[in-house]
């Protein structure tokens, strides 16, 4: 500002000094007394606009320092109350970490004590449960063992078949391997005796087992091997209607027996591997043959002890057979149930580990929060 007056103040003082000169030239002109007359008034002018001038930087100076004063006491005031305002809220932020801290420590502590201790009792649990898997797996192997023996094998299946027929029938009501082709030396398995108007009349039943096609289609879909499980199932179907052929051929002769004859599969996973397959059970029931599965197996006995209360069996065989194949028909959906049971337990196995791959995941989190120096609570104590 001081600057400006001052600029102000030669401006004025060049233009007094060029309208001397202006006058001095038009003073050659008019007169000097004229001349000398004006002379003194614009000096008298001159030396007023001096005057105001030094009167406006003087004035311009003192507005300069009072105006500085001013500032540097307001910029004291604002620096001593912006040092409070910083002051008090450090104090205030330090106050609201410690206490955050406190809540956050308790609360962190509280947590990962109880998620240690869920985890502890977790793993303990899932340790239980693979030594009993072990021990079934021991147990597996064993009875893989008997089933690669032929004759152990079929020794198996006609030991559970004659179990389930001296729990459900009386004595009288069942022979052990009986000649019924007196042309064939062919002995079944055991036949269901049925009272008839002339007499008797025999329903065969006979154990077939044929493990290792159904040990491949089993391993193959395990392996997720589409092309290996069709092959395996072709071959399971094959097996399974030579084994029901030989039945029709050798043990079915009316009127000494029934119109059909009974195959007994010992496993439920083979009966429904039998029941799944498309077509298999059509061909079946127009060869006369019933396949049967442990479970179902004892359902047709309980059938057949109504039976014995009826009149002849001889005449109503065909109806009997029609019931067979409702019963046929309920075990089917208990195949497909079988079905959902094994895709579960293989959910739960891959529950388990997948618990195993995320308590790994925990456990190294854990390790790596002890060493940024987290307080662990001991297992002991919490488990």
């Amino acid at each position: 500002m001081t600057e400006l007056l001052l600029y102000v103040s030669i401006a004025l003082s060049a233009l007094c000094l060029l309208l001397v000169v202006i006058l001095l030239l038009k003073s050659k002109k008019s007169g000097d007394g004229a001349v000398m007359q004006k002379l003194e008034k614009l000096e008298e002018k001159t030396d007023a606009v001096g005057k105001l001038a030094d009167y406006n930087a003087r004035s311009l100076e003192r507005m300069d320092r009072t105006t500085e004063a001013h500032l540097a006491d307001i910029r004291n005031r604002l620096a001593e109350d912006l040092k409070y305002v910083i002051d008090v809220n450090a104090k205030n932020l330090e106050r609201i970490r410690q206490t955050v801290d406190e809540k956050l420590t308790r609360s962190i502590d509280g947590k990962l004590s109880d998620s240690f201790a869920r985890i502890t009792e977790r793993l303990e649990k899932m340790y239980e449960s693979v030594g009993e898997m072990k021990g079934l797996s021991s147990s597996v192997a064993d009875i893989r063992r008997v089933f690669s023996n032929v004759k152990l094998r079929g020794t198996w299946g006609e030991a559970q078949l004659d179990s389930i027929l001296a729990q459900m029938l009386a004595p009288d009501q069942y022979i052990r391997s009986v000649k019924l082709n007196p042309l064939d030396n062919s002995l079944v398995d055991f036949v269901i005796v049925l009272p008839a108007r002339d007499g008797a009349v025999y329903l065969p039943v006979d154990s077939k087992f044929p493990v290792e096609e159904f040990e491949r289609l089993t391993a193959a879909s395990e392996r997720g091997d589409k092309e290996g499980e069709e092959r395996a199932r072709k071959n399971l179907e094959r097996a399974v209607k030579l084994q029901a052929d030989s039945i029709a051929k050798k043990y079915i002769h009316p009127p000494v027996t029934t119109d059909f004859g009974v195959m007994y599969l010992p496993s439920e996973g083979l009966y429904a591997e039998v029941v799944r397959t498309p077509g298999l059970s059509d061909w079946l029931r127009a060869h006369r043959v019933l396949a049967v599965g442990p479970t179902n197996f004892g359902a047709l006995l309980s059938t057949l002890q109504t039976g014995f209360r009826t009149a002849a069996i001889e005449k109503r065989s065909g109806e009997l057979r029609d019931m067979l194949d409702s019963f046929r028909a309920d075990f089917a959906k208990f195949a497909e149930l079988l079905e959902k049971t094994r895709r579960k337990l293989q959910e739960a196995q891959d529950t388990v580990e997948s618990a195993e791959k995320r308590t790994g995941t925990i456990g190294r989190k854990l390790e790596s929060f002890r060493g940024l120096g987290g307080a662990l609570p001991p297992a002991d104590d919490e488990s």
